[in-house]
């Protein structure tokens, strides 16, 4: 598979050149080119383009910018791809919970992730050593450079290890967080409560170092909360989570009604977002290019019973359509446009509604139903005719925030750890052409955590077979 590269300015290319040297067990391809840290760190200009090119790994198609967000939604039961040749071979053994260790979806994500942590290491480790930094370049330097860390891991735990609050001590991802060479020993797979601890600690270090940007398309004060807030979700720290949440979303303006179209850049409430360009976006390896009815694969459908749980007054149903020149029998899925060309379009990766729905969840397992209710209406009032916030309270109130985050962040990458993090049943429906249905009791639950890849096995001596995922 070719790979497409985003063009970027002379500088930023011999810059990104310090994240190939790293050791061979951490990549893929062979390092192309080279240039030691120290030099990397030698002033501050050059150590913001290697900022600059630790964002661009993170923009990958193979993170990111495609892979990560399409096949956290397609392992779920909302959307699916379309069959046979229409779906162009891309994700069909995702969608159908059949991957082996040696596929590309579970292979390629991995290793992105892990030159992606390489080149965060070195941003932390190095940071406060910037000779004409000033102490808030270098704070700004090293803060971001935990959060893209942070960030990550946390998505290689929801993807390659068993949900936390399920065992906090099953064995999870590799814990990286130092910088690494070609000699270094290679690590063994951590503990989740290991990875959760080092994710929760360059969070908290992050949120202490950064302030506010206006350029969303870096991970400032605001991101590092937000994917706290995510990370507590996870772990079941409701509390902790309602917290981080209100603080994430405090002072924003949620996007209005005519907002919801197209999703192709940042927002009123955007808190983080993949800033791709006309000259550097990834063209046909791009979520629009997935979901627009026309000029891409177009391959992605929404389930129709999924449809069919949006009223008729929600103004979201716009999302969806049935057109019979292009597929009369399945959903069309408009919520992510191309924006002038093909691809071009930005990947709003982190916003306010999520975090109020974070807070609702969590408020309403707190027994907060009041302040549930609140949060929950933040969401329901600006796209429904409803008139008044929900009555709902315990079990019934968590069921309904549930589902309103389903509504709301659908084709955003949260369903299939949504799913996972509260052991829900896997049920699919409708005219889904790969049906599953198993609970959490069932063996088949094992389908919703990835394999590590055998590339992984084969290349370190600290992880054998042993050491794979239950089911494979």
């Amino acid at each position: 598979m070719e790979r497409l590269y985003k063009k970027i300015n002379v500088l930023l290319i011999v810059m990104i050149g310090f994240s190939w040297s790293c050791s061979d067990d951490f990549l893929v391809e062979e390092p192309t080119a080279s240039l030691p840290s120290e030099n990397v760190f030698e002033s501050i200009q050059t150590a913001s383009a290697a900022l600059v090119g630790a964002y661009d790994a993170l923009s990958s198609y193979t993170f990111e910018g495609l892979y990560w967000p399409i096949m956290s939604d397609l392992v779920g039961e909302d959307l699916m791809l379309v069959p046979g040749s229409g779906n162009w071979g891309w994700f069909v053994e995702t969608y159908q919970l059949e991957v082996l260790p040696n596929y590309t979806w579970v292979d390629e994500p991995w290793w992105a992730a892990y030159k992606i942590i390489y080149d965060a290491n070195q941003l932390v480790a190095f940071a406060k050593d910037i000779p004409d930094a000033t102490d808030e370049q270098k704070k700004a330097i090293e803060g971001e450079g935990r959060v893209i860390r942070a960030y990550v891991m946390l998505k290689l735990a929801q993807m390659y290890a068993p949900a936390y609050h399920t065992n906090p001590d099953a064995p999870s991802i590799m814990n990286v967080s130092v910088p690494v060479d070609a000699n270094a020993e290679d690590f063994p797979r951590a503990t989740n409560r290991e990875v959760y601890t080092q994710i929760e600690s360059d969070l908290l270090t992050a949120i202490d170092k950064l302030g506010s940007y206006d350029d969303k398309g870096f991970f400032d004060k605001r991101a590092a909360q937000a994917i706290l807030a995510r990370a507590y979700l996870d772990m079941h720290e409701w509390e902790k989570a309602s917290k981080m949440a209100q603080a994430a979303h405090e002072g924003i303006e949620l996007m209005k009604r005519e907002d919801y179209y197209g999703f192709f850049y940042r927002n009123s409430e955007t808190i983080f977002t993949v800033a791709f360009n006309a000259t550097d976006n990834n063209t046909y390896l791009t979520i629009p290019s997935f979901y627009w009815p026309e000029f891409g694969y177009s391959s992605v459908r929404a389930n129709d019973e999924f449809v069919n749980k949006f009223a008729s007054a929600d103004y979201r149903k716009r999302f969806f359509l049935l057109y019979e020149d292009i597929d009369p029998d399945r959903n069309l899925v408009l919520k992510f446009e191309h924006n002038g060309q093909v691809g071009n379009a930005e990947r709003i990766s982190i916003r306010a509604s999520e975090m109020y729905l974070i807070e609702a969840e969590c408020e309403a397992e707190l027994g907060n139903f009041s302040a549930a209710q609140d949060a929950l209406w933040e969401i329901q009032e600006r796209v429904s005719a409803r008139t008044s916030k929900s009555t709902a309270t315990g079990q019934d109130l968590i069921n309904e925030v549930l589902l309103e985050r389903r509504k709301e962040l659908f084709g955003e990458g949260f369903r299939w750890n949504d799913i996972k993090r509260r052991s829900l049943p896997f049920v699919r429906e409708g005219d889904h052409w790969a049906k599953w249905n198993f609970t959490a009791s069932d063996e088949d639950y094992f389908r919703l955590t990835f394999p590590i890849p055998q590339s992984e096995i084969d290349a370190n001596p600290q992880i054998n077979e042993e050491d794979q995922n239950v089911g494979y």
